[in-house]
């Protein structure tokens, strides 16, 4: 029997975490309702009997914490110093704000990127001083290839 799980309200949160040999259950069906609503799986470490898949990833990846996003796939969270050091500013030079921000973008499309960064501003989460929202924020994470889409999309998205 698949299970079904509803998250509502305003900071809803879906957090898992599977120790080392653990499987990821297919038969649940979440849904996710609110304006910050955070959907996360983590898995840690390596089964003690590697599936095929795992022996084919790299062996600098082994052992570390990787993020499943809700389309299956996993990624590193980002560990790019020079991305952080540079966000620092715009986030009140808040470290785990911009930890939070940047483990969240990663993978969303630019629609729901500008979205959050909206709801941030909105929030006093993002500094808007000297506009750094529309120029600075994009012009650091379109270099680093978090926001691939123009200046021109982000303006008029970002209010």
């Amino acid at each position: 029997m698949a299970r079904k799980i509803v998250m509502t309200g305003k900071n809803a949160q879906y957090i898992e975490h599977r120790g080392v040999n653990a499987v990821a259950d297919n038969d649940r069906d979440i849904r996710m309702e609110g304006d910050e609503a955070v959907y996360r799986e983590y898995a840690y470490g390596q089964p003690a009997q590697p599936t095929q898949q795992q022996e084919e990833t790299s062996a600098e990846d082994e052992g570390e914490e990787k993020l499943l996003m809700a389309n299956g796939e996993y990624f590193e969270p980002i560990k790019d110093v020079e991305v952080a050091e540079r966000l620092k500013p715009i986030f009140y030079n808040k470290e785990d704000e911009v930890m939070t921000f940047l483990s969240e973008i990663k993978g969303m499309p630019a629609g729901d990127i500008t979205d959050l960064v909206n709801r941030w501003v909105r929030d006093k989460r993002i500094s808007d001083y000297g506009n750094s929202r529309k120029g600075s924020l994009w012009e650091i994470l379109h270099e680093a290839g978090l926001y691939t889409k123009s200046r021109q999309n982000w303006n008029r998205r970002v209010y």
